[in-house]
């Protein structure tokens, strides 16, 4: 199981673990909040219902925390979870962590917003047909495949409007205006939607390929699919803290290179997991043929792939220039990411 105490180059322990509890807590409260039913005459409660359903279930808020950690590392944020803070000179009674991430949070939660959405359409029967998500039936399994499908449309619409009318408040229109044409690449043609449709022409007919022409297939869907979501997290939580270009760049490289490594793992888990501790249903990719790295390279050259890219990882964010104590986080992130059994 991953360490959750994570240790940094300047040898102080980074408890993750704490890290992590804090900015979830503000999350789910934030998600809570932008997720009430409006009070208009009519309203569709089942809408908004399903909506909270696939949201509020749980899960590991990694995207939110990774875009909450690159604005952290990119504005300067000292964070108060290190075992000893004053070694890192944190006044731990004045941080109020709200207010340091509120120009954030909506990032944070249009993110999230964004990925339930996703998962709600992944599992809908003319896709990957699926009965559980995060060990709960899937959301058309309760509410239809109708309203299931609906309530992943408005969950799509919805982030945009977070982002527009509360990210707003704290950025300049031209900031705001990057951030929402990125989101908008990372979730359509360009991004998830183009991915999903690589991952289904490339289901049923995974051994029909050479392994090179394979692989490139593979990497393509990933990076689309899995991929564009966490780099824009990732890049989009140091555009709203003001990073140059330089620094943006290899934001957006870590958070592509961890989107590979994350799905990886979790090729890996459909092989090695179960549904207790994943969540859904395991062994679905073989079943499916579909293409995997295990299925392509194997199980220990995927192992071998991810220390590849976590060493590719940790150098672009060196190559931020920002220094190591405020890159912990996604330092931890990423080895959470790699290292995780769900």
């Amino acid at each position: 199981m991953y360490d959750t105490n994570f240790m940094t180059s300047t040898t102080t322990k980074f408890d993750f673990q704490k890290y992590a509890a804090t900015r979830r807590a503000l999350v789910e409260q934030t998600l809570t909040n932008y997720l009430a039913t409006p009070t208009n005459a009519f309203e569709p409660g089942i809408l908004w219902d399903a909506m909270r359903y696939s949201v509020l279930s749980g899960g590991k808020r990694l995207r939110a925390l990774l875009a909450l950690a690159a604005f952290e590392a990119a504005s300067g944020i000292e964070v108060d979870t290190c075992e000893n803070a004053n070694q890192l000179g944190i006044q731990s009674k004045s941080f109020q962590l709200d207010k340091q991430l509120e120009p954030t949070l909506p990032l944070a939660c249009a993110i999230e917003f964004v990925h339930a959405m996703s998962l709600i359409h992944d599992d809908l029967p003319c896709m990957d047909n699926d009965d559980f998500r995060r060990g709960k039936p899937t959301n058309h399994k309760v509410y239809g495949e109708a309203i299931a499908l609906l309530a992943g449309d408005a969950l799509l619409m919805h982030a945009v409007q977070i982002l527009i009318d509360e990210a707003g408040k704290s950025q300049t229109n031209d900031r705001l205006l990057k951030v929402v044409a990125e989101l908008s690449r990372a979730a359509g043609a360009p991004g998830m939607v183009g991915g999903q449709v690589i991952d289904i022409s490339l289901t049923g007919n995974a051994s029909t390929k050479d392994k090179q022409t394979a692989k490139a297939h593979l990497e393509a869907m990933h990076s689309r699919k899995t991929g564009a979501l966490i780099s824009f997290c990732s890049w989009a939580g140091a555009a709203l803290a003001g990073a140059d270009e330089k620094q943006l760049a290899a934001f957006r490289r870590f958070g592509e290179i961890l989107g590979l490594a994350f799905q990886i793992t979790d090729d890996l888990l459909d092989v090695t997991g179960d549904i207790t501790t994943l969540g859904k249903t395991p062994g679905k990719d073989a079943k499916s043929n579909k293409l995997t790295f295990i299925g392509l390279i194997g199980i220990d050259e995927s192992k071998q792939e991810l220390a590849r890219l976590e060493k590719a990882a940790l150098d672009e964010l060196q190559l931020t220039g920002i220094s190591d104590h405020r890159l912990a986080a996604l330092q931890a992130i990423l080895q959470y990411s790699i290292n995780r059994i769900s």
